[in-house]
């Protein structure tokens, strides 16, 4: 008996010990929740100093966060002015979109061209213009600012959370 309490105490206090921190940013009166832990990618714009930082979160602390590619900038979350939350499917789908678009582009000048047609027809700015303008539009969408005001709150956690 004494052996299973010696063992639950230490399991649960190396729990605590180890544990990683988490920052979470929440709209308040919604379920809207984003996570971040070290090693996360971060966007984010300190607004005493209207910095925009990009980069790895590198640690967590309790009221100072580290983040930047080569070197960590400390910035206190009392100044962050808004993270900006990524979203990876619409950034590639854009980027692919837009490739498509001058890949479609070529092709269909390089077959004019083959041909001995006029090079620059209405049917491939059509065609590759509505690709390009998908990609952008896509692109545009693939990220949302998140402003710390009275909805978007930052709240850093001592547990870790997936």
């Amino acid at each position: 008996m004494k052996k299973i309490l010696v063992l639950v105490v230490f399991y649960f206090v190396t729990g605590f010990v180890f544990a990683q921190k988490t920052l979470l940013i929440e709209k308040i009166g919604t379920s809207r929740k984003y996570f971040y832990h070290a090693g996360d990618y971060m966007k984010l714009r300190v607004s005493r100093q209207d910095t925009l930082l990009k980069g790895k979160l590198w640690s967590v602390h309790d009221s100072v966060i580290s983040i930047s590619e080569l070197r960590p900038f400390d910035v206190r979350i009392k100044d962050i002015g808004s993270v900006y939350k990524q979203f990876s499917f619409p950034k590639k789908f854009g980027k692919y979109m837009a490739i498509g678009s001058m890949v479609l582009f070529t092709v269909i000048a390089a077959n004019h061209l083959i041909n001995n047609e006029q090079v620059f027809t209405p049917d491939m700015f059509i065609l590759s213009g509505s690709l390009l303008g998908a990609g952008i539009i896509s692109l545009s969408l693939s990220e949302k600012r998140c402003k710390t005001s009275r909805r978007w709150k930052i709240k850093v956690l001592n547990v870790n959370v997936n």
